[in-house]
């Protein structure tokens, strides 16, 4: 059977746009991987350059943060709730993955006049040995905090010379080259920072 012309010119219009779009979707790099917990930043920016302590009382900068994927929290040892929940978090996303691909845990003092080294050392051991601990001079420490858009409120002291103190909750991703790559905030669940540390490790290295 004939089919008009019209017919004709109809179906080979949409077999070209088939052919076509096979080429653009063939050619078209890969998309980014979906994210389930992390905002990520559109570009990767250094993070602010510092000289504090670790928990072993020796001099840290911004190149210890650098070799490996890192999720970097700021809070204090007298912390009541948040920080011992996200510690407990971030151990157990750590304890996900083996080798190279482990990820670095960071914990920075913003209340380095009770947290001395020792006193963060002890804290820190109770959930993994090898999280790196960050306090140092007052000054310092609140500079490095404030470079970083981390809010910082000191509480009154009671009679006893207690406080708390009111911050930032969300992780901060540092990338292997040292630069902040994105921000987890908020519920933190270690099921979804696992996945979205994988994709990362997967679409970047």
């Amino acid at each position: 059977m004939n089919l008009p012309r019209a017919h004709l010119l109809i179906v080979a219009a949409a077999l070209l746009a088939a052919v076509a779009g096979f080429l653009v979707f063939r050619d078209a790099p890969p998309a980014a991987p979906t994210q389930q917990a992390v905002t990520l930043l559109p570009e990767p920016r250094p993070l602010p350059a510092f000289t504090l302590l670790d928990q072993h009382g020796a001099p840290i900068d911004e190149q210890a943060l650098t070799g490996r994927w890192q999720l970097m929290f700021f809070g204090f040892t007298h912390c009541p709730d948040i920080c011992p929940m996200t510690l407990q978090t971030l151990a157990a996303v750590r304890g996900r993955f083996d080798g190279p691909d482990q990820p670095g845990v960071v914990f920075v003092s913003i209340d380095p006049a009770r947290d001395g080294p020792e006193m963060l050392g002890d804290y820190l051991a109770y959930y993994d040995p090898d999280i790196i601990g960050i306090t140092g001079a007052e000054a310092a420490v609140a500079a490095f905090a404030r470079a970083l858009g981390v809010a910082v409120v000191m509480g009154e002291a009671d009679a006893h010379g207690h406080y708390a103190v009111d911050h930032t909750t969300a992780v901060f991703l540092v990338d292997p080259q040292g630069r902040l790559a994105g921000l987890f905030r908020l519920p933190h669940r270690v099921d979804a920072m696992a996945r979205d540390l994988e994709r990362l490790l997967g679409a970047r290295g």
